[in-house]
């Protein structure tokens, strides 16, 4: 839903473009929505700034799952606060798993992403690489956390 009809273009193009790069996750998929200097915060991910840091941890998320995909539920959008309800699906250790997150964004009015909060329990994935031993190699040399220490171990 959106309130400000002013900023339904900048909503839509943010939309499509954070739907498409969960359609087909790649790090770069999400480049022409991200503002240079771009906010990211989310679980088992270490915060920054900007798309080369995005590309970085994007990519670390899919050495712990290749075929991570996600699909839009849900969004709300009022000004520059959009909230976009998605669901994650992936294999971890051969099995499904499935995680709901809601990612509140700051937008601006150019349809680009300033600011990304990602809300999701993350217990779930942390309790499938435990119990799922062919997921313990992926989950080390990904660097996802618990433990994101390891990454200084971790080649560059």
């Amino acid at each position: 839903m959106t309130t400000s009809t002013s900023w339904a273009a900048a909503h839509r193009r943010v939309l499509d473009g954070f739907s498409a790069g969960w359609h087909r996750p790649d790090p770069h998929a999400w480049d022409d929505i991200l503002a240079e200097d771009v906010e990211f915060t989310q679980p088992l991910l270490r915060p920054g700034t900007g798309p080369v840091h995005w590309h970085e941890e994007a990519r670390r998320l899919l050495v712990l799952a290749p075929d991570l995909r996600g699909e839009v539920v849900a969004w709300a959008a009022r000004d520059d606060v959009m909230f976009i309800d998605v669901r994650l699906s992936a294999t971890v250790g051969g099995a499904p798993l499935t995680v709901r997150s809601v990612d509140e964004l700051r937008v601006t009015p150019s349809g680009t992403i300033a600011r990304r909060d990602a809300s999701f329990d993350w217990w779930p994935v942390a309790l499938a690489v435990l119990a799922r031993p062919r997921a313990w190699w992926r989950w080390w040399r990904s660097g996802v956390g618990p433990l994101l220490g390891r990454r200084r171990l971790l080649p560059v």
